[in-house]
């Protein structure tokens, strides 16, 4: 796959629900660092596809974060989309959507303890943007109809891809999440926060850093 100039923005400040440190399914990034339910990436990095287009990366992963295997999907909601497609590859088949509104994904099962890359972006045909929240599902299994229902509503991101060809900086790097941080404003890391103001500490693949503040409750 060919790499075009990339550049990862800011966390976005976001008002965002109280963590599900408890659910089997988390978000986290390339090194299994679990990433905050609520947490907002703003996302201006792109590639170029197999075929020519244009591919922007979420960059992130879904760790199994219990001893058993799951059965997991997710439900997404596209608010915003000005071309092309948002595709998701989570838990197993590649599935687009071209237009706005809320899907729900295939289900598979995730081995305990795996750390499974989502394969999850935008494909923009022009400039402009794409705003998806993003639920993980967890599904149980009916034993009269033999059929699956959801059986728990995990963490969410809100992913805020803004894809302006024209604002490349001339660099080229390394697409996705390595690590995010959370501190409290005194300097303490947390590995979940609670209700309150944070700095998030995002660092890139390519080794670029960048933090905010949001806010978590």
């Amino acid at each position: 796959m060919k790499k075009i100039f990339t550049f990862f923005c800011a966390v976005g400040m976001a008002l965002t629900a109280a963590a599900q440190s408890d659910f089997a399914l988390q978000y986290a990034d390339s090194e299994g660092n679990l990433i905050a339910d609520g947490t907002t990436l703003s996302l201006t990095a792109f590639e170029e596809d197999a075929f020519g287009g244009i591919l922007m990366p979420s960059g992130l992963y879904v760790k199994n974060v219990s001893s058993e295997d799951v059965v997991a999907g997710s439900e997404y909601t596209i608010s915003r989309m000005s071309s092309g497609a948002f595709q998701t590859c989570f838990p197993e088949n590649c599935i687009q959507r071209q237009s706005a509104g809320t899907y729900q994904s295939e289900t598979g099962t995730i081995a305990a303890g795996v750390l499974k890359d989502m394969q999850t972006e935008w494909l923009p045909d022009n400039e402009g943007t794409c705003t998806v929240e993003y639920q993980l599902l967890t599904y149980k299994l009916n034993k009269v109809t033999k059929k699956y229902s959801i059986d728990g509503r995990g963490p969410k991101v809100n992913l805020n891809f803004n894809y302006d060809p024209v604002a490349i900086n001339g660099v080229e790097t390394t697409n996705g999440i390595a690590r995010v941080n959370y501190f409290t404003l005194d300097g303490r890391r947390v590995n979940v926060p609670a209700n309150g103001i944070y700095v998030v500490k995002v660092k890139y693949a390519d080794g670029s850093v960048k933090t905010t503040k949001q806010m978590f409750k």
